[in-house]
């Protein structure tokens, strides 16, 4: 399933919406977003969106308790080579007209094969709109672009909207073969 167009931010539309510009998503209840690809001067704003959400997004996107991005891995996830490891955030704009980042949607390509292990995870204040499914495609349609066979992701067992959301786009789920906590949600390009 390909992504729809978008109106990018300059004002045109971009089918499959690449990492080339930023483009607007328009959510359910009217709210919009920036996709754009993750920066490295994007380091504040990635440390503040990890520390804005609740302790259960965080557990479900990292699988561990964690307050807060150590710099070493808040480095690997800010200085990406959009090849081998793609990433793209939402970015908000606030009440106030400060930006922040809503959403963070990334694989990353694996060392043993052609597959790409992917990671979502959507701001509390975001979920329920529609954006997680948005980044999903987006990256669906990314991977397929580069020639990824496969995009896979290990998700919680009691994360049940990302388990909905991987069988509305025909991913299929097996038990994770070391964790039973864990279930892998696969998808074939």
């Amino acid at each position: 399933m390909m992504p729809p167009a978008f109106t990018s931010a300059a004002g045109g539309r971009v089918a499959n919406l690449g990492l080339r510009q930023p483009a607007a998503a328009t959510l359910w209840h009217g709210r919009s977003v920036t996709i754009r690809p993750v920066q490295p001067d994007d380091e504040f704003g990635e440390q503040a969106f990890v520390k804005g959400l609740s302790p259960a997004s965080r557990y479900s996107r990292f699988h561990f308790g964690l307050r807060e991005l150590p710099p070493a891995l808040l480095s690997r996830m800010i200085h990406v080579d959009q090849r081998r490891h793609v990433a793209v955030v939402a970015q908000a704009t606030d009440d106030v007209g400060d930006e922040e980042i809503a959403a963070d949607a990334r694989y990353v390509l694996r060392d043993d094969s052609d597959d790409g292990e992917f990671a979502i995870v959507v701001a509390d204040a975001w979920q329920g709109l529609g954006l997680g499914r948005q980044l999903m495609q987006h990256l669906l349609a990314l991977a397929r672009r580069n020639g990824v066979p496969r995009l896979f992701g290990d998700v919680l067992r009691s994360n049940l909207p990302m388990i909905a959301l991987v069988r509305r786009l025909g991913g299929s789920l097996t038990r994770h073969p070391d964790d039973w906590t864990l279930t892998r949600a696969s998808c074939t390009l």
